[in-house]
């Protein structure tokens, strides 16, 4: 099996464990419940309004667990050290648990969005629409996962026990959704374009979904690279 294998397989194994499955069922579940209440305020804007619920807070929290949980909230090296004590490639190793985290929270992520949409819809709404716009929210929480778990697992990288993955995390939620430079580099403010919002600094939105991908990549790059070889 090589490194990048055995760190995916170590990876999933955590995401398999309880307290993993145990946030994605908790965001599952207040994302249903804001839809359920935007719905019965009004229909009117329930969908617009429960989307944002659940992609400015119930996914970005999901990615952090999925990370957590990945690199048993350790930090990125420490998390591959029990296979590469034993002369596996640490940044082999650490690519491999990042991307379990990458498609843990992007399944979760669009799962999110697809049901969120049905449960915020109301009953006259026709199949077909509800479909499409399912199958569009859903292409937006997977990328959205993924640009979140790039950050996280930066972050995971530095510090004690991987404590700077709170960084993006607390600026994100204060800072994201800006109009400016910080709102360009986040995902936040991108989300909330792709979702029909402003884009930052004007961008077109389709800038922003280049954006995410991009960050979805690299930053896994950056995060395994600091782990060494």
């Amino acid at each position: 099996m090589t490194a990048l294998a055995a760190g995916f397989s170590m990876a999933a194994s955590r995401l398999r464990a309880r307290p993993a499955w145990l946030a994605a069922l908790l965001g599952l579940a207040l994302a249903v419940a804001a839809a359920l209440v935007e719905r019965s305020v009004t229909s009117v804007g329930a969908v617009d309004r429960a989307l944002e619920a659940t992609f400015g807070l119930v996914i970005p929290l999901c990615a952090f667990a999925a990370v957590s949980a990945a690199t048993a909230s350790e930090r990125l090296r420490d998390a591959v050290w029990p296979l590469a004590r034993y002369g596996g490639s640490a940044r082999h190793l650490a690519l491999g648990v990042c991307l379990a985290a990458t498609l843990a929270a992007s399944v979760v992520g669009a799962t999110l969005a697809a049901v969120v949409v049905v449960a915020s819809t109301g009953a006259g709404a026709g199949l077909g629409p509800v479909l499409a716009d399912a199958g569009v929210s859903a292409w937006i929480g997977a990328i959205t996962g993924a640009a979140y778990v790039g950050w996280f697992s930066l972050g995971a990288a530095f510090g004690r026990r991987g404590a700077v993955r709170w960084l993006p995390l607390v600026l994100d939620f204060t800072l994201g959704g800006s109009g400016g430079v910080l709102g360009a580099i986040l995902p936040r403010g991108h989300v909330h374009a792709l979702l029909g919002g402003a884009t930052p600094l004007a961008l077109p939105r389709s800038a922003c979904t280049a954006t995410l991908a991009v960050e979805a990549i690299v930053l896994l790059v950056i995060a395994s690279a600091r782990t060494g070889d």
